[in-house]
């Protein structure tokens, strides 16, 4: 409730009217499809015209506009297929079914989550095993992990965790195109920075190395830990962006006061 969002609407529109940038220029990128639709419209009314060629929306939705255009470079064609959760474990299921793993001793949906889990922290099948020697679930998870993405790629299709690691691979393994794409988002903006993920920030690091870079987040408001959420994403942005300005909005125009103090209670009890 302290303007967050209309910091990044303002600044987005203010770079495309006062300061002349082109929409194409600008890559935006926030949590959900309702916040970039609601970014958009807002930018549109500050405007008073479609701001066409921005780039805005969800990291998966950037990524997998991203990754159309440069699918033939990571060996899959620009058709390629995304995996919703219940495609992705049915191919968990028949993995497991073909490693000999029973499936009433390991959920697959278990499985699932150790794996996507593994895959939000940039963590490689082989590591996820050396580093859980003594849980067999685990154990079982980075087995199947090994053979998913073989899996996917033979099928010619992604999962939602393949949108955000590809781009990655694609940047490191054709350095040119990482160059292009920061040659071609000067102005990188991302809206629930405390949300992000390690995957998610390394793309936002590698994008924004020129520096033009504008976050928004709350470290206090960050609760998706459980899906690969790394608050020290926001601790390390001022380290790996030298010069950063860190302006705090320390207005809140939402909750009354009462909400205020007992939220305040309880963030004073956090460390770290």
């Amino acid at each position: 409730g302290s303007g967050k969002t209309r910091v990044l609407t303002m600044r987005i529109a203010a770079l495309i009217d006062r300061h002349g940038v082109p929409p194409e220029r600008i890559f935006a990128v926030t949590f959900t499809n309702k916040a970039a639709g609601e970014m958009k419209h807002r930018i549109s009314r500050l405007l008073n015209r479609d701001p066409s060629g921005l780039w805005i929306g969800t990291f998966h939705s950037l990524s997998a506009r991203l990754l159309r255009r440069e699918a033939e470079l990571l060996g899959f064609t620009r058709q390629f297929t995304i995996y919703d959760e219940d495609d992705r474990l049915s191919l968990i299921r028949r993995l497991m079914e073909q490693q000999g793993h029973s499936t009433k001793l390991f959920a697959p949906r278990a499985v699932q989550s150790v794996i996507s889990a593994a895959k939000n922290r940039m963590v490689a099948p082989a590591d996820l095993a050396t580093g859980a020697s003594f849980d067999r679930l685990v154990q079982v998870a980075a087995e199947v992990y090994a053979a998913l993405g073989p899996a996917l790629k033979a099928a010619n299709a992604m999962d939602f965790d393949d949108l955000l690691l590809h781009p990655l691979r694609l940047f490191r393994e054709h350095p040119d195109r990482l160059r292009a794409y920061q040659s071609r988002f000067r102005f990188v903006l991302v809206d629930e920075f405390q949300d992000t993920n390690r995957a998610q920030y390394e793309l936002i690091r590698l994008l924004g190395s020129h520096g033009n870079v504008c976050a928004v987040g709350d470290d206090d408001q960050s609760i998706y830990g459980w899906r690969g959420a790394d608050v020290r994403n926001m601790q390390d942005f001022l380290k790996d962006f030298p010069g950063a300005k860190l302006i705090r909005l320390e207005e809140n125009y939402r909750s009354t006061q009462i909400v205020l103090d007992a939220a305040n209670g309880v963030i004073a009890e956090n460390s770290g």
